[in-house]
């Protein structure tokens, strides 16, 4: 995010560059002629000021004379008066400024081309920044699709298996539980785990499991495809509304990756991200575990979470930081050449007076107011992807199941 800040800035350089070096021909600044506009238009606007005083004026004296019931139609008919001298004072304020305009092209048109400048750079800040703050709208949508499919109970027969179609694939969500993202960096490593630990491995997430029996699903799903070779197979099997997670390791692996540590990885990582309800960091920090764990390797902290989460929210902030000081800088900048190209205001100029005749105690009026089972085997392919198939393992019983 912050990267596309910079190269927004580079951006703008280039676009202010451009405008000096397009109006550099135009860079006469006609001081004396601006004094004068000024002092002209201070003329006209103290002029009709007075006639407005002499009308405020006139009023008072009338307004002495008049019985309480007169008094608000007299009202309405000095404030159809003002409105028609603010209506000639503005024709006049514009037939002014036309005619300095005519007098002064280069003027105008580098003040049009600064106009554009200061207009597109304002547009792309908003953009920019408003793209660079989080999407909140993910987990919503993956809840959504998830709801539509809970109600459906997962077993060996039915779960499809990814892996026997792409064999880069181990993790089933048929239920849409995790994000692809999760999916997608949990498929990474389990394919480390497979190809320089030789682990092969299913993963399964799904909403509900068959008889609330994760054990049993993870036991025919091991068995029935045959994962793991040489019975180094683990299946790892989450009912997400459940609120069940069992590890199975295959015969081969239950010394290396014991019911213990099984149950250790599942206190650890799953059930505390789980009772945050944080799907995707339970799933991705235990398949970390599960590797640096087979490696004989110090395991990831789930502070390292925290701190995930607390680097992409610090680089949202900076990010949205910098594009509000550049907005400060840029209205600074723009209110620097007002003086010059006088977007905004006449600087140093007199305003026209408020109409004084507004009855603020009324609503109404005219005038101006209105503002299982098992030893099966199977591999297929398709979809152009190298299909895969599981190494022939057994499972016996060992594993772990916790609960949160």
């Amino acid at each position: 995010m912050t990267t596309t800040f910079f190269y927004f800035l580079g951006f703008i350089i280039l676009l202010v560059g451009g405008g000096y070096t397009i109006t550099r021909k135009w860079d006469y600044t006609p001081k004396t002629a601006l004094m004068k506009k000024s002092s002209d238009i201070n003329e006209l606007t103290n002029k009709y000021n007075d006639a407005i005083r002499a009308l405020e004026d006139s009023y008072k004296m009338e307004k002495k004379q008049l019985s309480i019931l007169r008094i608000s139609s007299t009202r309405r008919q000095y404030s159809k008066r003002y409105q028609a001298l603010e209506r000639e004072y503005q024709s006049k304020r514009r037939q002014m400024n036309r005619s300095w305009e005519q007098m002064n092209p280069s003027w105008s048109k580098a003040r049009n081309k600064w106009g554009w400048v200061f207009t597109i750079g304002m547009m792309g800040a908003f953009g920019c920044c408003s793209a660079s703050m989080p999407i909140e709208d993910e987990e919503p949508v993956r809840s959504a699709i998830s709801s539509s499919t809970k109600e459906r109970y997962w077993n060996a027969e039915t779960i499809p298996m990814p892996h026997l179609q792409d064999a880069n694939q181990y993790v089933s969500n048929p239920d849409n539980v995790l994000s692809q993202n999760t999916v997608d960096l949990m498929n990474q490593t389990l394919k480390r785990l497979d190809t320089e630990l030789n682990i092969e491995s299913a993963v399964i997430v799904v909403n509900h499991i068959e008889n609330d029996d994760p054990f049993r699903f993870a036991q025919d799903v091991g068995n029935k495809y045959g994962v793991g070779k040489n019975d180094r197979g683990l299946v790892v099997v989450v009912g997400y509304q459940d609120h069940s997670i069992n590890m199975s390791p295959g015969r081969s692996l239950e010394a290396d990756l014991t019911d213990a540590e099984c149950h250790r990885l599942q206190q650890e990582y799953v059930v505390p991200a789980m009772r945050a309800d944080m799907p995707d960091s339970a799933m991705y920090y235990l398949t970390e575990a599960i590797f640096a764990t087979m490696q004989k390797k110090d395991l990831p902290e789930m502070s390292s979470l925290t701190s995930q989460s607390d680097e992409i929210d610090n680089e949202t902030i900076t990010t949205m930081g910098l594009y509000m000081l550049f907005m400060i800088a840029w209205i600074a900048f723009f209110l620097h050449l007002n003086r010059k190209y006088q977007w905004l205001a006449v600087l140093g100029v007199a305003s026209l007076r408020s109409n004084p005749f507004y009855d603020y105690s009324s609503s109404s009026g005219g005038g101006s107011w209105g503002g299982s089972s098992g030893g099966g085997r199977s591999s297929w392919g398709g979809g152009g992807f190298s299909g895969g198939s599981f190494g022939g393992g057994s499972f016996g019983g060992g594993g772990a199941t916790s609960r949160w």
